[in-house]
């Protein structure tokens, strides 16, 4: 029963990583205006909302507290956007794959669209405090800073919960069904 659990563990992982790697490539596909429109245009207006800043949607810069950041395609979340929702697509209680994916999409944009803003104020922030050599290392560790327990987060809430939740109710079942047997067996 053991290996059999194992195979299908298995099994799911290498689904899950295919379905990463499909919605990636199928993100990157996407022409630059799309990726623009959906992913970059609204995390940089939430981030100048935050920061009370000027957006220039044409150049796509966001210029606040004297700095001036471009947003570009590889700052988009969009590789974010493709492992949250194949870890929400995955995960979501819900059971019909007819509103999972939707619901899944939807809350993967939401998510990487949040986090991305988050991230683009905390550059703007950090672009004062380090020298301009060290700004791409910076921009990198903002990065990870932000969206690694954004997923975990997002990996506990739909997967260590929601499992702890499932074999909590496995485990009251099986109380239930050993008293159930506990009490026929008195009645004989």
């Amino acid at each position: 029963m053991v290996s059999a659990r194992r195979f299908c563990g298995s099994r799911m992982i290498l689904c899950a990583v295919a379905v990463a790697l499909g919605v990636k490539l199928a993100v990157d596909a996407l022409p630059d205006a799309a990726v623009a429109f959906g992913f970059m245009r609204p995390a940089a207006r939430l981030a100048t909302i935050y920061l009370g800043a000027v957006f220039d949607i044409p150049t796509m810069t966001i210029s606040a507290r004297g700095v001036t950041i471009t947003v570009v395609r590889a700052c988009s979340a969009t590789d974010f956007f493709s492992m949250a929702f194949t870890l929400l697509g995955f995960a979501m209680p819900i059971r019909r794959l007819a509103l999972r994916i939707p619901a899944a999409v939807a809350s993967a944009w939401l998510v990487a669209v949040l986090a991305n803003a988050v991230r683009l104020v905390l550059l703007v922030y950090a672009d004062g405090f380090f020298p301009a050599s060290q700004i791409p290392a910076v921009h990198m560790a903002i990065g990870i800073a932000v969206f690694l327990p954004v997923f975990a987060l997002l990996w506990y809430t739909f997967v260590v919960k929601a499992s702890c939740k499932r074999s909590f109710r496995q485990d009251l079942q099986d109380l239930r069904k050993d008293c159930q047997h506990g009490n026929d067996f008195a009645k004989r």
